[in-house]
């Protein structure tokens, strides 16, 4: 079969189009496996993802590394309202490498996946550094992602666009500090003004 890019989209509790906030994966996918079996369970591994706030659907679409239209779809299915305990625009950031060692990785063969908006495990806002339990917990989501489809026949993987290649990701990290994610933020619903005097 082969290398498919996969669109995971998070719809915000406004349900505007606009607050739809992605995630773009990709895996080699090959028989028995398929592309429709992996959307399903990329869909599943996010609706349980339960550090994950203020998402009322989660839907996932396949496409050709060429784009075009979804070959393969999953959902929207509904989301279990998880109060969020951060501005929208903070997120934690999973990232990866296609070598076991960090250090000796380039820029082309390592990636990101911004996870957010935050909530329910995640701490309150008053947090000024993601502890080695929430760490954890993102790694342990990253150790879901890579354990989709049957052992041996779908493969997470990085897609160097410059490069035109896809290599296996071999390792995976969360450092200590929140990111922000401005275009997740939510648009102003009012405004408190003061005359000067």
């Amino acid at each position: 079969m082969g290398v498919f890019q996969f669109q995971v989209r998070l719809q915000g509790t406004t349900g505007l189009p606009k607050d739809v906030y992605e995630n773009v994966l990709f895996y080699d996918v090959n028989l028995p496996d398929t592309v429709q079996g992996t959307c399903d369970s990329l869909k599943a591994k996010y609706i349980a993802a339960n550090f994950l706030g203020g998402v009322n659907a989660v839907e996932v679409r396949a496409y050709e590394l060429t784009g075009g239209q979804p070959v393969a779809a999953s959902g929207p299915s509904a989301k279990s309202a998880v109060a969020v305990t951060w501005p929208h625009e903070v997120a934690i950031c999973l990232s990866y490498a296609t070598v076991d060692d960090v250090s000796q990785s380039t820029k082309r063969r390592r990636g990101r996946i911004y996870m957010g908006p935050l909530g329910g495990s995640m701490p309150p806002s008053d947090q000024l550094r993601p502890t080695a339990t929430y760490r954890n917990t993102i790694l342990d989501f990253g150790t879901g992602l890579a354990s989709v489809g049957t052992a041996g026949n779908t493969t997470w993987k990085l897609f160097s666009r410059a490069d035109q290649v896809a290599v296996k990701i071999e390792s995976m990290w969360v450092d200590d500090s929140w990111d922000t994610q401005r275009r997740r933020g939510l648009s102003p619903t009012t405004r408190t003004t003061r005359d000067v005097q």
